[in-house]
């Protein structure tokens, strides 16, 4: 169940990319909590951005670092809220 919840992290950080990062995204190690609910059962996952492009994802206490693939970290938060919620 942890990987599918990963891989549908990646799976939306690939699927939605920005064409440039005029979002003016200057906030560094900025943390999310997403919630994700498949079949009623509520995952919880933390997003950090790391700031290089990358961010951190925790589920579960399973922590993996992923790249955003040139989207921004809000862009990202933006995208998962279409499945999930963020706060």
């Amino acid at each position: 169940m942890k990987k599918i919840i990963l891989s549908l992290a990646v799976i939306a950080a690939i699927s939605f990319t920005a064409c440039s990062d005029d979002d003016g995204d200057s906030a560094q190690n900025t943390c999310q909590t997403c919630d994700l609910e498949l079949f009623d059962i509520v995952i919880s996952s933390q997003y950090c951005d790391n700031g290089d492009g990358t961010m951190t994802v925790t589920t579960e206490g399973q922590e993996e670092v992923v790249s955003l693939e040139g989207q921004s970290f809000s862009a990202f938060i933006t995208d998962f809220e279409l499945i999930g919620t963020c706060n």
